[in-house]
Parts: structure tokens; C-alpha cells; sequence
């Protein structure tokens, strides 16, 4: 909706900002449904022709089902034609993607819960965190990812046409994020694009949509950079078995390059099968492939590729087999090196934990080691700057730097913190570690050297940068864990308002503008409200702009943005008449109010150079009085000409200038009938 602002404006929330917001996950819940709409006029007989055409769908026999939606849709009317006549296109698109098929390593699976099935990705947590989305951008219902590094953010909010489409905002110079911007439609279509991920390098751009080329749901979909013309390719389906007929939904890649992950409701939305499940997904982990080779398949082949475990793809229970015997394998050769001929069943799982334990320990020491790091240099940078604060400094940069302190000092707090969570992990597991070596020196078993369990690799890169590598997580527990969802750090997005009409108006319903929108300079307006409690527009009989302040608990209303005195006077009368017969002018100068007399003193010398203002020979009207404003019939008389009207004020004395009149005929005429009006001081000045 930001494309529709013009005026910048900007939220500033919480307390820190983080550099990089790279993805945003919509909480959507069963909006990514396809559409299930149901039959409305079928006969039972049609209905049970759609549901076995369904059912062909679902098993990728596109052709069949095809045909089946085809014809009923002849005589189907209404929502049950056009339903008919998408399937048939969606069974069309389908059997054309049958040629491009890929065939994915499959590394694990998990059922989800569908409201937030994402926090499970794996080691999505690693470089970032989840945050609930902070105020300026479009809902508070959406939750962002907050990756290291990157610049740009992509999330997909709902546009004033009712559709979601991708937007982009950048970091600016200042610190700030700039006015979101929708996508072209290379990436946008008319349906809806969800959870927009940017791959790690920063050249492809992953999403959900229903709306591009697809076999029906939401399919997941690739738009990759185009450097040269530095804009977003046509996005492309990437194929079964990603897509599928049923809804896919947020592709993502570890952060090592090595897994990726995405979810689909596959064989969960089927109303006829005994899995059913609507309120579930199930969240897949493959190895990745930037370019995976594809191929042209049976449906046959398409389905079972689509299940995620014929081929390549091992059940939980081979799994586990493997990695009981990788584990085995291990163990031997701790076995050798501490010479035992055997070892217990009780004595290898002994060994599994203290290896285990061990392992966290040096990742927790690791965890440490940097937090100490960041928190010597964030003490050597608030020691630079309280030094430089001894200095003379003029006031503004010694502000900046009391705040820039201020932030150091908020730093090593935060670390501080942290570091305290650390080292209590760290008693805690080390704790473990003793109760383990304890055991073993009951028993009698040698304690086993952590080394055993890791690779020259991992031994070598130990060597050389002094930090223990992280052990490959077993894949069966890619999706065990639950990425917390935090309160957002500090960042302010750059919003567009849009473009206000300030000019006053009384129509049917009065218009409530924000106080954001209250023009800068020199600004008149009509007081006419004020109460205890806050009002509705259905109290302001129609008048717009009106503008709210709250002060001392009270709440004023005004109308109108008047640039000048005149202005705001003749309408003042209207606003009376309306009902408010208290009603006042009051002002205020770059939104700030000013007594009434200082802004008249400040406008009419302006407004005297508009009065007078004209070429040589023009003409304006002069009203000379004691009275510091005309009466009725003089200041009708006078709007009635549509001249300008400049009030200046001299030794307790008034002057009213109208003009400029081109003619001095023009100008006599106004000054006859003001005489005939009025027994004041009326003459007609020429323009010098």
C-alpha cells in the first residue's frame, strides 16, 4: 500500500536496530488454502464425477482429470463453471510440467502445526532470529527473520486490491529503512506471493504463489537477479516435486548452502483420505541443488517423487541405522585406543553422552570467547568516546556523542548478559561432564578421548583458528527444534503518507486527518471542539480537514490549514452557523501554537506585499479604523470583489488594504460602495 504515500514520514520503535532483515513469514493460517469452494448447483452424480477427478489430480493423472473437468464444466453455470474450467487449467499446466521434473535427495520430514511451521526449519536460528514485525511495517501479525548482513528486506503484505504482493525496502545511509516498494510484475501477479526468501548470495529470490504459471495451491516459485538490467527475471515454477498440486509454502536454504527446506500440505488435504489433516503441514529437508537436473516423468513417477520417499529417500528407522553404525564404528576406535577388548551396552551410551557433552561445552566456550571479544572492543570504543567528551565540543556533537555512549553502554549490557547465560550453560553441562567421568572411574572404563570422534578436517581447522567446528547435526533432528519468536530490536521505516486535501470543505461526513499531516509555517485554523473524552468524525458536521490534539488530558479539534488570517476568517462565520457559536481562530507556526497577535504581526507584512503587489498604475482600497476588525457588511462588500486583504496595524490605528485593482474606476466603484456603508476613512491608493 506504500505506493500510494507521498509525504515521508517516519516510525521509530524499541531500543537497538539490527543491520539485516532478509525474510518475512506470514501468519496467515489457512488463508494458503486453495480454493475449496464447494459445489453450489451439482447433481449428487456431478459432484461424485468432480471428487474422482479430484482424486486423479491428486495421483498427477492430469490428462484423465482433464478431461473430466473439461466436460462437466459444458454444463455447469455459475462459481461451479468457473471452478471447473481452473482445475482444468491447473490439470493443463500440470501435464505440461510432467517434462520437467527433478528428483531431490530427500534428508528428513516432520509433521508441523500450520500456524508456525517455520520456527522448525533447520538452523534457521544459527545467523538470526525471528522477530514479531514492528511498527511501520504493513501488519503486526507477521513475523520477520533477521539473518546477519544483508540490507534489503522482502515481505509480502496485502495491497488495496486485496491481494498479497512481495515488497522491498533498503537500508539507508541514516540508519532508517526506506518506503517499501512493491515488486514488478516479474515476481507480483494478480493472485497472491507469501514468504519471500532471498537466497543466501543474494541472486535468487524464493516465494509462494497462486497466481503464476502452476499446476493449482500455491507452488513455489524462483525469480532470479538480472545484474546487467538490475531488476528481478520472470519467475519460474521450479517443477515437481517442489510444487505439487497442493499448496507449497516457503523454500528456504541453510545458511552452509547445503539443505534446503520447504513445507506442503500434500497428502494432508485430502477431504477422502484417512490422513486429512487441514490444520497441519509437513516441513521437508532436502539437499540442495541450485540447478537441479530434471527430466521428463510418468505420472506414475511425478507421484511417487512428490511422497518425498521412494529413491533416494530413506525411512526414519534406516536413518537411524546408519547413524547407530556410524556411531559404532566410533566407538571401536575408542575401543582400540583405550585398550578395552569390549564395551557394555551401559558404557557406550556412557560414551555417546560424554562425547555429546563435551562437544557443547566447546561450542558454548566458543560462544563465549566471541561474546568477551565484542565486549572489549565496545569498552575500548566507550573509553575513545568519554576521553573525546573531556574535550571542547560544540553542543550538537556533544549530544551525538552522550547518545552514541548511551547505545555502547545499552552493548555491554546486553553482553554482559549474555555472557552470564553462557557461563551458567556452561556449569550446567560441565556438571554433566563430572557425573560421566565419575561413572567411568566407578566402572573402571577409560575415559574416551573426544578426539576419536572427529575428523582430520575438523582436527586441522581446530589447529589453525583455535575454535572447536560444529559437529554435523544428525539429520534426523533437523526439524526437532523451536526457534523462539522475539520483540523487535529498534529500527525506524521510512513511511509515505498519503498526499492529504487540506483544503477546508463542510460535507456530508467530517474528515479526521493525522496531526503527522498539519502543514509546516505560518497556519491558521477554527477551534470549534473540545471534550474529555475522544470524539468521532460523526461529531464534526462535516467539516474537513479537522485535525485532534490531546492536552491536559482534554481533547481540541480543529478545522481547516489556513495560510493566512483572511482566509480562515471568512470561514469561521460558516462553522458557527453550523453550531459551535464558541468557535475561535487560532495559530500555529511549524506546528507549534503562537498567540493569536504575534501570528497577525508576522503575516502582515507579507500580506502587505501581496496586497500591494502589481504592475505600475494598479490601484488598492484603503480602510482606515480605530476597530481592530471590519464589520459584516464592509468585509462582505470586500470578499465580494475576491481581492487580497492585508490588515497592518500603526499607533492604535488600523489599516484594511484591498487590491490590486488594475483600473482606478475598478477601485472607486469598491470604495463608493464601502462609503455608502460605512462613515470610516476610505480612500484609494495607486501602486507606486
Amino acid at each position: 500500500m506504500y505506493n500510494f504515500f507521498v509525504k515521508k514520514k517516519y516510525f521509530r520503535t524499541f531500543a537497538k536496530m539490527k543491520k539485516t532483515i532478509s525474510l518475512t513469514i506470514l501468519l496467515l493460517g489457512c488463508m494458503f488454502l486453495c480454493d475449496k469452494t464447494p459445489a453450489q448447483n451439482l447433481s449428487e452424480g456431478a459432484q461424485k464425477n468432480e471428487r474422482r477427478a479430484d482424486s486423479l489430480y491428486r495421483r498427477y493423472e492430469f490428462a484423465r482429470a482433464r478431461d473430466i473437468y473439461a466436460q462437466m464444466a459444458q454444463t455447469a453455470e455459475g462459481q461451479d463453471k468457473n471452478r471447473l474450467e481452473l482445475k482444468s487449467i491447473a490439470c493443463q499446466n500440470g501435464q505440461a510440467m510432467l517434462q520437467y521434473v527433478s528428483s531431490p535427495t530427500i534428508v528428513t520430514r516432520k509433521v508441523q502445526e500450520k500456524m508456525d511451521f517455520y520456527l522448525y526449519y533447520p538452523k534457521i536460528s544459527s545467523v538470526g532470529h525471528f522477530i514479531h514485525a514492528p511498527q511501520g511495517l504493513p501488519s503486526t501479525s507477521d513475523t520477520l527473520y533477521l539473518p546477519d548482513g544483508k540490507n534489503t528486506l522482502y515481505y509480502s503484505t496485502k495491497t488495496n486490491s486485496g491481494d498479497w504482493d512481495i515488497f522491498i525496502t533498503r537500508k539507508m545511509e541514516d540508519g532508517s529503512w526506506s518506503a517499501p516498494e512493491a515488486l514488478g510484475n516479474t515476481v507480483n501477479s494478480k493472485g497472491n506471493e507469501l514468504f519471500p526468501f532471498l537466497s543466501p548470495d543474494g541472486k535468487r529470490l524464493y516465494f509462494s504463489s497462486n497466481g503464476h504459471y502452476g499446476a493449482g495451491g500455491y507452488d513455489l516459485y524462483v525469480s532470479v537477479w538480472d545484474e546487467a538490467g538490475q531488476k528481478w527475471e520472470l519467475a519460474q515454477n521450479m517443477g515437481f516435486p517442489y510444487s505439487s498440486p497442493s499448496d507449497d509454502l516457503f523454500f528456504y536454504i541453510t545458511p552452509d548452502g547445503k539443505y534446503a527446506a520447504f513445507s506442503s500440505t500434500r497428502s494432508l488435504d485430502d477431504p477422502d483420505s484417512r490422513l486429512y489433516s487441514p490444520t497441519r503441514i509437513i516441513s521437508y529437508v532436502v539437499d540442495y541443488e541450485e540447478e537441479p537436473v530434471k527430466h521428463r516423468a510418468t505420472p506414475e513417477e511425478a507421484y511417487g517423487l512428490s511422497r518425498l520417499r521412494s529413491g533416494t529417500v530413506m525411512t526414519q528407522q534406516q536413518r537411524d541405522s546408519i547413524n547407530n553404525a556410524a556411531v559404532a564404528k566410533a566407538l571401536e576406535g575408542v575401543e582400540r585406543k583405550s585398550g578395552l577388548a569390549e564395551m557394555d551396552s551401559v558404557s557406550r551410551k556412557l560414551t555417546e553422552r560424554y562425547t555429546a557433552a563435551a562437544q557443547k561445552v566447546r561450542a558454548l566456550r566458543s560462544q563465549q570467547e566471541k561474546l568477551q571479544a565484542s565486549q572489549t572492543n565496545y569498552r575500548a570504543l566507550y573509553s575513545g568516546l568519554s576521553d573525546r567528551l573531556m574535550g571542547e565540543l560544540e553542543e550538537d556533537e556533544a549530544t551525538l556523542k552522550r547518545d552514541s555512549l548511551e547505545a555502547i553502554k545499552d552493548r555491554i549490557s546486553q553482553s554482559e548478559t549474555a555472557m552470564y547465560t553462557v557461563s551458567q550453560q556452561i556449569m550446567e553441562v560441565e556438571k554433566e561432564i563430572r557425573s560421566i567421568e565419575d561413572m567411568f572411574m566407578s566402572t573402571g572404563v577409560v575415559v574416551p578421548s573426544s578426539k576419536a570422534f572427529k575428523s582430520s578436517e575438523q582436527l586441522k581447522a581446530e589447529t589453525e583458528t583455535g575454535v572447536a567446528q560444529e559437529e554435523e547435526e544428525n539429520i534426523a533432528n533437523l526439524l526437532s527444534s523451536k526457534s523462539p519468536v522475539e520483540e523487535p530490536d529498534d529500527f525506524k521505516v521510512e513511511r509515505i503518507r498519503p498526499k492529504v486535501d487540506l483544503s477546508f470543505k463542510i460535507q456530508k461526513k467530517g474528515v479526521l486527518v493525522d496531526l503527522e499531516d498539519f502543514p509546516e509555517g505560518l497556519i491558521y485554523q477554527i477551534r470549534f471542539l473540545s471534550s474529555t473524552k475522544k470524539l468521532t468524525e460523526a461529531s464534526f458536521k462535516g467539516f474537513s480537514p479537522v485535525f485532534e490534539r490531546t492536552t491536559n488530558g482534554r481533547y481540541t479539534y480543529s478545522a481547516g490549514a489556513f495560510s493566512n488570517y483572511s482566509d480562515a476568517y471568512r470561514q469561521l462565520s460558516r462553522v458557527k452557523k453550523a453550531g459551535f457559536a464558541s468557535a475561535t481562530i487560532v495559530a500555529f507556526e511549524n506546528g507549534k501554537a503562537v498567540p493569536l497577535e504575534v501570528a497577525r504581526k508576522k503575516e502582515a507584512p507579507t500580506q502587505k506585499t501581496t496586497a500591494q503587489k502589481g504592475k505600475k498604475g494598479s490601484y488598492n482600497v484603503v480602510i482606515s479604523s480605530k476597530d481592530s476588525s471590519l464589520e459584516t457588511p464592509l468585509m462582505k462588500l470586500v470578499q465580494s470583489t475576491g481581492k487580497d486583504i492585508a490588515k497592518i496595524s500603526s499607533g492604535g490605528e488600523y489599516q484594511f488594504i484591498c487590491g490590486p485593482f488594475s483600473s482606478q474606476k475598478e477601485a472607486e466603484d469598491l470604495a463608493g460602495k464601502l462609503r455608502a456603508a460605512s462613515d470610516k476613512n476610505i480612500s484609494v491608493e495607486a501602486v507606486k
